[in-house]
């Protein structure tokens, strides 16, 4: 084995791992269908789903699907209006400007648990900021004060959740596929 395939496992597992510890925690997870599973209304609006959500803390075999890309899986923010994560999903091609304007705003806000992971796409960047379990409300507050201070600086690419204008079953964040930070 080469020194650049053992860091390359050594990684991998680092976000095996990552994912495991996260999914163990959630209260149920969700598995992405062919088709449209769900309709709810929500605040005047009607939102379409495709996860479909199981009621079962997933295990380690369903996050090894997902990371092999067998199945899509996604883990929810909220439990009874309440969370302990914001999610930035970064859709951007300037990935390295916005991860080093993200990293100073983090440092300058004092928030030192945070991970940076990398989506599907190679361009799709998810940063998952730990934070004390709270209130939607105190979440998405932080969200938007994170939001206003990156719009100084770069052009909006990116959507932040928890956000309270989405039903809680739209409230979730699709498992990442790679550990970057």
């Amino acid at each position: 084995m080469t020194d650049q395939s053992i860091e390359a496992a050594a990684v991998g597992n680092n976000a095996e791992r990552l994912l495991f510890e996260m999914a163990l925690k959630a209260h149920c997870h969700y598995i992405r269908a062919s088709s449209i599973v769900e309709k709810t209304e929500h605040g005047g609006r009607i939102f379409y789903s495709r996860f479909r959500r199981l009621d079962s803390p997933p295990n380690h075999i369903l996050v090894s699907q997902h990371l092999r890309g067998e199945i899509t899986m996604a883990l929810p923010l909220l439990h009874e209006n309440r969370g302990d994560k914001i999610v930035i999903e970064y859709l951007g091609n300037e990935t390295e400007r916005f991860r080093s304007t993200l990293e100073y705003l983090l440092g300058y806000l004092r928030i030192g648990r945070y991970h940076i992971f990398r989506g599907k796409r190679p361009a799709k960047h998810i940063i998952m900021i730990q934070v004390r379990p709270t209130d939607i409300e105190t979440l998405h507050r932080l969200g938007s004060e994170l939001s206003g201070m990156l719009q100084t600086r770069l052009p909006k690419l990116w959507k932040i959740l928890p956000d309270r204008r989405l039903p809680e079953n739209h409230n979730i964040f699709t498992l990442p596929y790679g550990y970057i930070n």
